[in-house]
């Protein structure tokens, strides 16, 4: 069958859509997690990260796991809870517990445990290894071990001396020594467990050490291939999880790890609030159970962060601590608003790796500084430093707004270093990938920063606070929930969720944006400035009141809110700091009903087909000296599928490669043109050519190839492209397809009822996106739809991630088709996007090239649906609408510019246009942007662009400059760019003239862009 013999290209189009209303910028960036790693509840805002699927990849594609990280404040608190808990040590640094991690989860699971604690003695799981006498921090180990895991010395004895089996530190100049746990090592636990005799402390009811002390084993290919070792050691973690019944296994919830922790905490350090105690005078807690939020939580660890800040993804982020007293009095108010808003998950990281506590003394958590990286010069903080400084790179603090701004200073490998100095509690909204509206990236979208006392100096939050009855009266709670509700209200970097709903006609105002409650947007009309931006009222479901149109909706700019920087007065008021607005996306809300005010417009007969040509090759002399080669394809159409398969006899290839020759060796250029006779129903042809033929074609020949499928389009190669695909690591033949789609229903909401073309190239089965430089022109035959105007017609082009971009491309009238060229294949959409500007009437000798401007985004006009035509073009407007016309993007800021480029919305197109040479200045470096142009000027200029970009027009007419009565008035440095664009008919002047010296208007420029573009 034909059909097992079609090309199917690598694309999904029924997916098509799904990015028109989310589309972003998204780079390559840092590792990506698992897909399985980073969920989205639909009830919740933002994303869930799952450590373990990200971490170990035998967990990756795993249904579920049992495992659960725990912070060395969470594993002391399991130590002290009554109940039996499976817990594992190890991390994913460790090569054997990488290979047995998966092992574990599969019996647990099959056993009946639903939950396995997993602490990593890394306390930023690579190289801050507190299980290591050479550790400055070992008695962190040490002591936790000595104190909670007594019995370890009789079920598991590492006693012998060899100091790889002992950790230990030196306390006053005597050792203190306890076992070294190798990874993977997983045990149960009861504290209330003990031994035969029923009064020895045996908390350590069964455990595993690898495979075993004895057993030394490679974790190669070899042993996961190894059944027999792999079935022992499962048999192995059976034995230990089996000591206790399944059903008698526990688990601790937030209200242990987080609620009550916070709760005994405060009571510890301030026992009179305690309203547990006879003598607690003054009652304050924190989290009642079963009332507040506290199940938002999650405590990670070092690694667990890192890797978060890593991957893609909305999340809510908390850096803070039981211990600190700010932290104290904010949280229960950032987690109860969070579940007002649908937040279900708050990811909570405490700088104190440790949190403070040693379990070998008394010392006030509060007070020990021991393990805290953000302190100065500290032997970690480049643990600090780097997270602040790679990730966070837009951060926004109380001390970074200080006239003198405090930073965390550290030395990494010998280098001094500094970052920008957070105070917690800081809470913040993250995405790695956004960029604000400028396209600058920032991945922090808003903050919290908000102390109740900060005790030492006079610049304090409130030197006048009192720790204790005013745990949430440091500033007031008015201030702080302001602040809450600012944060929450942009949880992701561009607003997703929404949709269109369709306006009764053309003419009417009753469209609406759906999607927008509770998200800090603004909208504008796609074809308006950016100052034209409103804002959407966030306590409503949409956006009501809209014409028929293309929109553009973004998160609008917002407040962080810190602390002030200097002391005044109480309560405090906090500080706002502003965060740029996000880069927008489309929204495309449709006519359900087109009211028609012009008769509707009679299409013309179909475009005509190459002549048919019978088993043989034609040459067909054409203009530029050129010969067209003309051969006809065998084909074969699948009624039942719509797809045709064409191929080219052996005889035909040869006498085309012998009569392109011929062309060349006489000074001639060759287009090969074969054509492809479809069927009524076919919607995809495919024309397949032997690799050898097109191989012999493109290294003995410089000729271009040209396609045509009857009815579907022609699709034209150009040397460097039929290069490209000739070296293509598959030795297969070469297929060249094109396929006409439609959009999904959800695509025609947004876009209307428009054709998508599908482009492909395969060698053999391997497909060719790219042309390296080569070019393939496309004409799609189109017959314009009643009321449609030319010039609104325009192609997309759906990028790697969904996207919609808009190409070059345009309806010819003459051929009744929509061309486009492309240096890559992919999918193509022929959109319709009219603009209207009050000030532009259909009549205008201007109105078309306004319209075919403002079509494709080259031009938003000046506000409030105006164009201004008649008002005067500066030399700055003109490089803007210069570098859009030709998809040239802005550099950034701090890029090379003119001196006088100045910071405004020209600065960074200058910068562009200086780096490609577009434009040279008028000396001095300065370019001289608020000038307004001649339109001798205006012809210069963008003469020396079009030729510093190879894009000058290649059409030539009879026309010549002395036929202009003002020829003369041409100054000489403008002589040879008028006389090129009168010769190729971009400059038609008016009433004879030229008018050289005139002033350049915005309706001018528009038309000779428009003239440019559409010749090319």
């Amino acid at each position: 069958m034909i059909t097992n013999m079609i090309k199917k290209p690598k694309r999904l189009l029924p997916l098509l859509l799904a990015a028109v209303l989310t589309l972003s910028a998204f780079g390559a960036g840092a590792k990506q997690a698992s897909a399985a790693a980073v969920t989205a509840s639909p009830a919740s805002p933002v994303s869930h990260y799952d450590y373990f699927k990200d971490a170990y990849p035998s967990l990756a594609n795993a249904d579920s796991h049992v495992f659960k990280t725990v912070t060395y404040e969470d594993l002391v608190r399991l130590f002290e809870s009554q109940g039996t808990f499976a817990i594992l040590i190890g991390g994913a640094w460790s090569n054997e517990t990488q290979a047995d991690i998966g092992y574990i989860n599969e019996v647990a699971k099959q056993y009946g445990v639903t939950t396995i604690y997993n602490f990593d003695t890394k306390l930023d799981g690579k190289d801050v290894e507190i299980a290591d006498s050479a550790n400055k921090y070992s008695h962190y180990y040490v002591d936790l071990v000595n104190k909670y895991l007594p019995n370890l010395s009789t079920i598991y004895d590492k006693t012998d001396g060899d100091p790889a089996h002992l950790v230990s530190y030196s306390a006053n100049g005597t050792p203190v020594v306890a076992s070294k746990l190798q990874a993977p090592f997983l045990f149960v636990y009861d504290k209330d467990h003990k031994a035969e005799d029923g009064v020895t402390p045996a908390p350590v009811i069964a455990s595993l050490e690898k495979h075993g002390a004895s057993e030394s084993l490679s974790y190669d290919a070899s042993y996961f291939a190894n059944s027999t070792l792999i079935d022992s050691y499962k048999t192995k973690v059976q034995n230990v999880l089996s000591q206790v019944p399944a059903t008698e296994y526990d688990t601790l919830t937030n209200w242990e790890f987080i609620g009550d922790a916070f709760n005994q905490t405060f009571w510890s350090e301030n026992p009179t609030y305690n309203p547990n105690i006879a003598d607690g005078n003054k009652k304050v807690t924190i989290f009642t159970q079963g009332v507040d939020n506290y199940d938002v939580f999650e405590h990670v660890t070092y690694d667990q962060l890192i890797r978060l800040l890593q991957t893609n993804g909305n999340y809510v982020i908390l850096f803070g601590g039981s211990w600190c007293p700010n932290t104290q009095a904010d949280i229960r108010f950032i987690a109860n608003q969070a579940k007002l808003k649908g937040i279900d998950k708050i990811y909570f990281f405490d700088t104190k790796l440790t949190a403070g506590i040693d379990v070998a003394k008394t010392t006030h958590p509060h007070g020990n500084e021991e393990l805290q990286i953000r302190t100065n010069n500290h032997d970690l903080a480049y643990l600090y430093g780097d997270l602040v400084s790679t990730y966070l790179t837009n951060i926004k603090t109380q001390n970074k707004s200080a006239a003198t701004p405090a930073v965390i200073s550290y030395t990494k490998e010998g280098v001094s270093y500094t970052a920008d100095r957070l105070q917690v509690p800081y809470l913040f909204a993250y995405n790695k990938e956004n960029k604000d509206a400028d396209g600058a990236a920032a991945p922090i979208l808003g903050h919290i920063e908000l102390m109740y006392s900060w005790t030492g100096a006079a610049s304090n939050v409130d030197p006048a606070y009192v720790f204790g009855d005013g745990i949430a009266d440091g500033f007031n709670n008015a201030a702080l929930l302001k602040g809450l509700d600012a944060l929450y209200s942009r949880l992701e970097a561009v607003p997703t969720g929404l949709a269109a709903v369709n306006a009764s006609t053309n003419r009417s105002n009753d469209g609406q944006i759906t999607g927008i409650k509770n998200k800090a947007l603004e909208y504008k009309k796609a074809n308006e400035p950016d100052t034209a931006y409103r804002s959407a009222d966030s306590s409503l479901d949409a956006i009501t009141g809209l014409p028929a149109g293309a929109y553009k909706i973004r998160y609008k700019a917002k407040p962080g809110y810190q602390g002030p920087v200097t002391a005044s007065g109480k309560p405090r008021t906090p500080a706002e700091v502003l965060y740029n607005a996000g880069q927008s996306v489309d929204i495309v809300i449709a006519a359900t009903t087109t009211v028609q005010d012009p008769p509707p417009v009679s299409s013309g007969p179909w475009p005509t087909t190459p002549p048919k040509v019978e088993d043989a090759v034609t040459t067909t002399p054409a203009a530029g000296n050129t010969d067209i080669l003309k051969a006809k394809a065998s084909s074969e159409t699948d009624e039942t599928t719509g797809e045709t398969l064409a191929t080219l006899p052996k005889e035909t290839l040869t006498s085309l490669l012998s009569k392109a020759k011929e062309s060349e060796k006489a000074g001639k250029s060759a287009v090969i043109e074969i054509e492809v006779e479809t069927a009524e129903k076919t919607h995809l042809a495919q024309l397949t050519i032997p690799k050898l033929s097109f191989d012999e074609i493109t290294a003995d020949t410089d000729a271009e190839l040209s396609i045509s499928y009857a009815g579907l389009g022609t699709v034209t190669l150009n040397a460097a492209a039929l290069q490209a695909i000739s070296t293509a690591d598959s030795t297969g033949d070469v297929s060249i397809i094109i396929a006409k789609s439609e959009l999904t229903p959800e695509g025609q909401e947004i876009l209307g009822d428009r054709p998508v073309y599908d482009f492909t190239v395969f060698v053999g089965d391997e497909q060719v996106s790219s042309f390296n430089g080569g070019r393939a022109d496309v004409s799609i035959p189109y017959e314009l739809k009643a009321g449609e105007k030319a010039e609104a017609i325009i192609v997309y082009y759906v990028n790697d991630e969904g996207g919609l971009e808009t190409i070059r491309g345009q309806y010819d009238a003459s051929s009744e088709s929509v061309n486009f060229g492309t240096p890559h294949f992919s999918q193509y959409i022929i959109g319709y996007n009219a603009v209207a500007f009050d000030d532009v009437p259909d009549s205008a000798w201007f109105s078309k090239a306004v319209g075919y401007l403002a079509a494709r985004g080259i031009t938003t006009g000046t506000g409030g649906s105006s164009f201004s035509p008649e008002a005067p073009l500066t030399r700055g407007q003109f490089i803007v609408l210069l570098l859009n016309a030709y998809g040239i993007e802005e550099e950034i800021s701090g890029a090379d510019n003119f001196a006088d480029a100045g910071n405004t919305y020209y600065t960074g197109y200058l910068a562009a246009a200086k780096k490609l040479g577009i434009a040279t200045g008028i000396g001095d470096n300065r370019f001289a942007p608020e000038q307004t142009l001649s339109r001798q000027e205006l012809f210069t200029l963008l003469y020396r662009s079009l030729k510093a970009l190879e894009e000058l027009p290649s059409e030539q007419t009879n026309a010549a400059i002395d036929s202009y009565s003002d020829a003369a008035h041409v100054s000489p440095f403008a002589q040879e760019a008028v006389q090129a664009f009168v010769e190729s008919g971009v400059i038609a002047g008016s009433n004879g003239k030229l008018d050289p010296l005139g002033v350049t208007t915005r309706a001018h420029a528009a038309q000779i862009l428009y003239n440019v573009l559409s010749k090319n």
